[in-house]
């Protein structure tokens, strides 16, 4: 069962009684399937992850037989980096897969429970199907309870403050429908806007006259001895590229000038960009700033789901 997005003015819905509030964790969703001392997991598109995260082995003494709706994650100070499980999530090679465990420990982060000793409890409303995963969990092990609160202001509080992608609403009467995208579970993603500086563009693929992406940088402090070795954009450090916002015919207009006229032979980053990147880039002089949106930064300091807004002329 799928969230719907919340709509961007009303936003999630706030009574307490009807609905139910959890963190939105940041990791690879998956049902653990657990049957007869044996643990399987399966991704959201039926895909077998069991052979990625051998320390979830010990879920398969868990309990004789249930199906859990939950989410794999890594956790690095207390919060979720999706960067480290997408490090994981591809793994199947045994020792491979056995030293990415001991280096970055993957926890399993439950939070509903579709059958439980051979009874389907799909049918049965969100609130009771809590009460029987809160009575699993007190008997089994190997896996952490997602958090249920019911004060949407305060989580939506705490989880930007704690920098957490967002938050789940789930209404209380709500049946589980395997696959569904339902209107009984709504999510706000915490978005945040950022001024960036453009070091380059990349051509649309089917159109080499239009911008299919710009490569962002944020400003740094220079690196010592910088100036006195005459290094190209000292003080910019690449974040990344967006593409998305980008197709709309001002956005076109409104930057096709601006970059034209800030060419210039080599990259302005501090950092090497990489080859991805940087492939078919025309590189220009980070003056321009532009505003964009995105769900916060990757370990390796890249923005997570950019989305460009605009021009800041104000800056």
């Amino acid at each position: 069962m799928l969230a719907t997005a919340a709509d961007r003015t009303r936003g999630l819905p706030a009574d307490g009684r009807i609905w139910a509030y959890e963190v939105k964790w940041d990791g690879i969703r998956v049902l653990a399937d657990l049957h007869d001392g044996a643990v399987h997991l399966v991704s959201r598109r039926g895909n077998e992850v069991t052979a990625a995260y051998p320390e979830l082995a010990a879920l398969a003494d868990a309990h004789p037989d249930a199906l859990l709706d939950a989410e794999v994650v890594v956790l690095r100070g207390g919060v979720p980096s999706f960067e480290a499980i997408a490090e994981r999530m591809h793994v199947r090679e045994h020792r491979k897969a056995q030293a990415l465990a001991a280096a970055s420990p993957a926890t399993l982060i439950v939070f509903d429970v579709l059958r439980l000793y051979g009874v389907d409890l799909t049918g049965r409303p969100w609130s009771e199907r809590r009460e029987v995963l809160e009575r699993l969990s007190a008997s089994g092990r190997a896996w952490q309870l997602s958090p249920v609160y019911d004060d949407r202001d305060s989580l939506l509080a705490a989880t930007l403050e704690r920098g957490l992608e967002g938050v789940v609403a789930k209404r209380r009467t709500s049946r589980y429908v395997p696959g569904a995208r339902s209107p009984d579970w709504v999510k706000l993603a915490h978005r945040r806007t950022e001024t960036c500086l453009v070091g380059g563009w990349r051509p649309e693929v089917s159109d080499e006259r239009r911008i299919g992406a710009l490569l962002l940088g944020l400003p740094v402090s220079p690196a010592p001895g910088a100036a006195a070795r005459g290094t190209a954009g000292a003080g910019l450090r690449f974040a990344g590229r967006v593409g998305s916002g980008l197709a709309a015919a001002t956005a076109q207009e409104q930057l096709t000038p601006l970059l034209g006229a800030r060419r210039r032979a080599a990259s302005p980053f501090l950092d090497p960009v990489p080859r991805e990147d940087a492939a078919g880039t025309t590189w220009v002089e980070p003056t321009l700033r532009v505003e964009v949106r995105h769900l916060g930064h990757t370990d390796g300091g890249r923005l997570r789901q950019p989305v460009f807004l605009g021009v800041r002329h104000d800056l």
